[in-house]
């Protein structure tokens, strides 16, 4: 799926309304068309193309960069809990916040948490000593310390 704009290459593009009954037959095969919010140009894309139909994406906005979500922050509704009972991943799609789930893999697995430091960077993190004697700044050396006189 081309998610990109062909005019100005950003990624902000939303699925725009359906035109004529040709669009909609279109829609029904996987044929969707997209507008770009910044620039307005309108492209259609296809679920079919770089075999993206083979795994997960948003309902909304049709983006592959997926995260997760816990039953315990979010109470979806009763064909969502369906789904997960029956072994359905729950998915979340950061930049239109929307919570799904869906059988299919995630293509593109994304995180807003921090990476976990790993076991060596806490070791070598942990064997670094500060220097313990002060160095004499030339200003201040013997002699030279206004406070002296």
């Amino acid at each position: 799926m081309q998610l990109s704009c062909p005019q100005c290459g950003t990624r902000d593009a939303r699925v725009s309304h359906r035109r004529d009954l040709l669009e909609i037959l279109k829609s029904v095969f996987g044929v969707y068309p997209l507008r770009c919010r910044r620039c307005q140009t309108r492209w259609e894309t296809s679920v079919w193309a770089g075999g993206a139909w083979k795994y997960a994406r948003c309902p909304r906005c049709y983006r592959q960069e997926l995260s997760t979500w816990s039953q315990i922050y979010y109470h979806p509704p009763r064909w969502t809990r369906w789904m997960l009972r029956l072994g359905a991943t729950p998915y979340r799609c950061a930049p239109c916040r929307c919570n799904f789930s869906s059988f299919r893999p995630c293509k593109e697995r994304t995180t807003w948490r921090k990476p976990e430091e790993s076991v060596t960077q806490a070791v070598n993190r942990a064997a670094v000593v500060e220097n313990p004697v002060p160095i004499a700044h030339p200003v201040f050396e013997s002699g030279s310390d206004p406070r002296e006189r």
